[in-house]
């Protein structure tokens, strides 16, 4: 009887050896690590504030190295308040990127439905901007499905309708429009580059979890080509939203691994939000255009602390993305922390070691999370033919 408790108890032994050896073989390599150089690249999405509340920011960004993705719809073209803040960003050697939005009632985004509309306002804007002697050696196509289908997946999704958001996405899936999207698209981005202007692209983070498995049809089904896309950088909109900070490490973890894995030295990250933009008179409009309502705003209660965004650029950091991109301007500004401090945290800093990184159990749950999706999808809605 003695023996027998003898060999019960040497499973648990070795398990307790092997945790040990794990953990002592982790700590080492940590301490081993030679010190990382990687610093951030920080560039700040501005979607609502008016130019000329953007001009009193420039030297803050300046000192924090961090350029400006500032929207620009067709009727800002002739701006002097625009023409302004990117004369001032010159000389404060900040750059200002142009984030090209349309109407709402016009798409709002770079999609399948408004390529012509956006190579009309990237022509008209660069005129302008010759004619002006502007600046304007970078733009941004911001590439989500239009508010129109967003309303109508969104109202699927809060009622749990499966069958009807597997419909909705199979109507919009078309291969061939699909494919002359992307020729489309690239040709237009040859175009631009014939204007000495380089062209970055933004995406849901929901591709990556595709990628993965080589699905782009998805990109289809939301009619926003992307990946085949011959961007300068690539981004992909990584927001906290309802996750915890814990949650959110993983998330950042998991997609700048991904995105590096793609794109290299091109993948870039927009992480927040930051502060509480629930009460933005601009988002509470949207959230009756896109039919979410309060619990749209849910989403928008935002990061409170200088240092959970700075936990997280630590982990893209690690996994080689250093083009970081923050959400947004006017929710740093109007902050308790207040822009400066969000600054300061991002640009301090610095890669996680591994054991900091180091998130096992939210990685696998996100694995499978993201390979039953793909099975969903195969099976509910299905793919090009590779």
């Amino acid at each position: 009887m003695e023996q027998v408790n003898k060999d019960r108890g040497w499973p648990r032994l070795s398990c307790v050896l092997l945790i040990g050896l794990c953990w002592l073989t982790a700590s080492r390599l940590a301490c081993a690590e030679s010190p990382e150089t990687a610093r951030p690249h920080l560039a700040i999405w501005c979607e609502f504030m008016p130019y000329r509340d953007v001009l009193p920011t420039l030297p803050v960004l300046a000192r924090y190295h961090c350029n400006v993705l500032l929207h620009v719809g067709p009727e800002d073209i002739g701006n002097e308040a625009l023409a302004r803040v990117y004369r001032e960003a010159h000389e404060l050697d900040v750059t200002v990127i142009a984030w090209f939005l349309h109407p709402y009632e016009e798409h709002l985004y770079v999609g399948e439905d408004t390529i012509t509309a956006t190579r009309e306002l990237a022509n008209r804007f660069l005129d302008w901007a010759e004619r002006e002697q502007l600046d304007a050696r970078w733009v941004v196509f911001d590439c989500e499905p239009n508010p129109q289908l967003g309303r109508e997946l969104f109202a699927h999704m809060r009622r749990f309708n499966i069958p009807a958001l597997a419909r909705t996405l199979r109507r919009e899936k078309n291969a061939d429009r699909f494919a002359r999207s992307v020729a489309e698209l690239n040709d237009l981005i040859t175009e631009l580059h014939a204007r000495d202007v380089r062209v970055m692209g933004a995406a849901n983070r929901v591709f990556l979890d595709f990628l993965r498995y080589g699905n782009t049809t998805v990109q289809d089904t939301l009619n926003a080509p992307f990946s085949m896309v011959r961007w300068d950088r690539i981004s992909y909109i990584t927001y906290r939203y309802h996750a915890t900070q814990p949650q959110y490490v993983t998330m950042v973890n998991r997609y700048a691994t991904l995105a590096y894995r793609f794109h290299g030295d091109r993948a870039a990250l927009d992480l927040g939000l930051i502060g509480d933009q629930s009460g933005f008179p601009e988002h509470q409009e949207r959230a009756l255009l896109f039919g979410g309502g309060w619990k749209f705003l849910t989403y928008l209660y935002g990061m409170r602390s200088v240092h959970d965004l700075q936990e997280v650029i630590s982990v893209a950091l690690s996994r080689g993305v250093t083009q970081i991109n923050l959400y947004s301007l006017e929710g740093a500004v109007e902050s308790v922390a207040g822009l400066e401090n969000w600054l300061r945290a991002a640009a301090e800093s610095r890669p996680a070691r591994p054991l900091d990184r180091w998130t096992p159990f939210g990685s696998i749950r996100a694995g499978i999370l993201g390979g039953t999706l793909q099975g969903l999808f195969k099976v509910m809605i299905g793919q090009h033919p590779q």
